[in-house]
């Protein structure tokens, strides 16, 4: 935690960068398991880079993981598992999952257009759930802004859950994110040089603000 808020800083791909990201008080630190990210990191590139992070920090992010998957990367050494799928189709069974390996090691980001419905269906799957950006052809990682409103609407309306703010989350656009309610956020773009680089120096200027930032 960073003074009142927590953080996860998401896309590490380099062991320099997971060093960096805990030494400034990073809660989680996320790998992207999805081949289709520009962050992916391979499976026999992840054993070093997990020897980087304490295990109580290291989240999994896939896009539609199997059971199998999901299973396979809590063993691998994940302590969670943040899903990204559409709950539209079928292509993830996020409840068979939840059975699997329980709803406290399950993060929740539903891909929802601006404006549709959160499906209270899932709620009961995991204790976290993640607000990210709508990106019609990706998931995750786009840089976009998500809609603060809506989150804090969610936020407010299912207290019982916890909620992650997600979406181009940089120095520059941070106090806001944190006056619509966000006390726990995941920097990935807003915080890079290039996709899976960050720059020391954005998370830095993170860690002062969130330190100096007082609640009003």
């Amino acid at each position: 935690m960073i003074g009142s808020t927590r953080v996860k800083v998401c896309g590490i791909t380099h062991t320099a960068d997971a060093a960096i990201a805990c030494d400034c008080g990073a809660d989680f630190i996320g790998v992207n398991v999805w081949p289709g990210s520009p962050r992916f990191v391979k499976p026999e590139q992840r054993k070093s880079l997990l020897r980087e992070i304490p295990e109580s920090k290291r989240v999994a992010v896939a896009v539609n993981p199997t059971v199998s998957d999901a299973a396979s990367l809590i063993a691998e050494g994940f302590a969670i598992l943040q899903i990204h799928f559409d709950p539209t189709t079928k292509a993830c069974d996020v409840e068979a999952i939840s059975q699997k390996i329980g709803p406290s090691r399950l993060w929740l980001a539903p891909k929802l257009p601006d404006g549709a419905t959160w499906p209270k269906e899932i709620l009961p799957l995991a204790d976290t759930f993640l607000h990210d950006a709508h990106a019609k052809d990706s998931f995750g990682g786009t840089g976009k802004l998500a809609d603060w409103n809506r989150f804090k609407t969610l936020k407010n309306t299912h207290s019982d859950k916890t909620w992650i703010l997600a979406g181009g989350l940089s120095p520059q656009n941070l106090k806001g994110a944190l006056e619509a309610s966000a006390d726990f956020i995941d920097l990935n773009s807003g915080v890079e040089l290039s996709p899976g680089l960050k720059s020391a120096e954005k998370l830095a200027e993170v860690r002062v603000l969130l330190l100096n930032y007082k609640q009003t």
